[in-house]
């Protein structure tokens, strides 16, 4: 939300609506609440998915003991599950490297290889959980 906020004042500025001399800091407080943000993110996604990895012994343990294809289902579930959430890790990584690249520019984030590798991850970790399935 920090992101978002601060992300218009930050365009405000640069077309000179705000005083240009803001842009510099609402970029750092912008991509500073956003690299933030995908810190809880990637952290939050960890943790559902250790609980999942839990909730699958659980229901192998429960199928060893009685036979039917209704854990086969859940098992099914909940591993795509952890490629969606590991997915969502895959671009909040990258984005954050982006973003941690905006905040202090250093040799590792900015280099264009780093940056592109970021930007093609980021898209296709979207694109692989936003296309539709058939």
């Amino acid at each position: 939300m920090v992101y978002f906020f601060f992300d218009h004042f930050l365009w405000l500025s640069r077309i000179r609506v705000l005083d240009a001399n803001l842009a510099r800091r609402m970029s750092f407080i912008s991509a500073f609440g956003e690299s933030f943000g995908y810190v809880f993110f990637i952290v939050s996604d960890f943790i559902v998915m250790y609980e999942g990895l839990r909730a699958e012994k659980k229901v192998l343990a429960m199928e060893a003991e009685e036979k039917g294809t209704k854990a086969e289902e859940n098992v099914k579930r909940i591993r795509a599950d952890r490629v969606m959430r590991l997915m969502a890790v895959a671009a909040n990584v990258a984005d954050l490297i982006i973003a941690v690249a905006d905040i202090e520019p250093n040799p590792f984030c900015n280099h264009a290889v780093v940056l592109g590798i970021s930007g093609l991850v980021s898209a296709w970790a979207g694109w692989y959980r936003n296309w539709p399935s058939s």
